[in-house]
């Protein structure tokens, strides 16, 4: 065996090693992750702030804490919204599904000549009014489960807790990280290591520049588009649907289920139910052929089939958070 091939089986099993290790820890591994990511894209800002004199560690401190308010503030208000349009669609979901009930009256008493069967409109309309509330009441009970499971409850902990404090850390010794890192290197490749490297860092750092004004540019369609056909907290709709656009695929499927909710909550007639899909398709064509190509283009260069395994791919690792 040449040294070529050996090269290659062991990287290949370095690979697996690698792989299996992290599935291995998946469990304590996400917060680790998320704060290796907060802290290389934080990084600029706590250099930034060190150009006012201010030391790395009460730099890197302010900056996690403003970030960790912030989430707190976002949750305070998300959560409060949820639980109100969940009870409010519960208490109403009775009463539309009767009111649908009887508009199909016609067309239901027809199909049930046709079949031959025995169960009339009115039954049906009883029948339908008499479960909803339990098929909600149930829907809420998985959800407070959910949030209640020791596992889920574990995960959120340590992704509330931990992750701000592994952030503080690299965020504290980044510069020092680095060097220690660049120092393992082999010296006659750290030339091209340093060149792949910085194309790297630059081709994520316009990402993530595009991603920015793409979602802020969202952020006010959907809202303006949203308060336009009358849609209640429009606004707030609107910031949550395109700060959640940054997910791809997954982000705008959200906001139109959570928008429908609301809907279907003050419902007052088909129309808007129309006018709110007809807003959520225009604004994703909008995005796909305009905001996207514009602001981002080909930086990252990833076929769709690529992202949408990464995305299954964490949600098998890490949950919804891995998403």
């Amino acid at each position: 065996m040449n040294n070529r091939t050996m090269w290659l089986w062991l990287t290949a099993l370095g690979a697996v090693g690698a792989f299996y290790f992290v599935r291995s820890l998946s469990a304590i591994f996400f917060p680790f992750f998320m704060g290796l990511i907060g802290a290389y894209a934080l990084n600029g800002v706590v250099t930034r702030l060190g150009r006012f004199k201010i030391r790395r560690g009460l730099a890197s401190a302010l900056v996690v804490l403003t970030v960790l308010l912030t989430f707190v503030l976002l949750l305070m208000v998300f959560i409060p919204f949820v639980q109100k349009q969940i009870v409010t669609l519960a208490v109403k979901a009775p009463q539309l599904a009767g009111g649908w009930l009887q508009e199909l009256k016609p067309l239901l008493s027809s199909v049930a000549e046709g079949f031959g069967t025995a169960t009339t409109p009115d039954e049906l309309k009883a029948k339908v009014s008499e479960h909803v509330g339990d098929i909600f009441s149930w829907s809420l009970s998985v959800i407070t489960n959910l949030l209640t499971n020791g596992m889920a409850l574990a995960n959120i902990i340590s992704l509330i807790i931990l992750t701000p404090v592994i952030m503080f850390y690299l965020l504290k010794d980044w510069p020092r990280m680095v060097v220690s890192v660049y120092e393992l290197i082999p010296y006659k490749y750290r030339a091209t290591t340093s060149l792949y490297i910085g194309r790297i860092d630059k081709t994520l750092s316009d990402y993530a520049r595009g991603q920015i004004l793409v979602c802020l540019t969202l952020m006010v369609l959907y809202s303006v588009s949203l308060w336009l056909i009358g849609v209640e907290q429009a606004f707030f709709l609107g910031i949550m649907t395109g700060f959640l656009s940054f997910i791809p695929y997954v982000g705008a499927v959200l906001g139109l289920l959570a928008t429908l909710a609301n809907g279907f909550a003050h419902f007052e007639g088909w129309n808007q139910i129309i006018l709110i899909l007809v807003v959520f398709v225009a604004v994703g064509l909008i995005e796909g052929n305009i905001l996207s190509p514009r602001f981002i283009g080909e930086r990252v260069g990833l076929h769709p089939v690529w992202i949408i395994f990464a995305l299954l791919a964490s949600a098998t690792w890490f949950g919804f958070a891995g998403v």
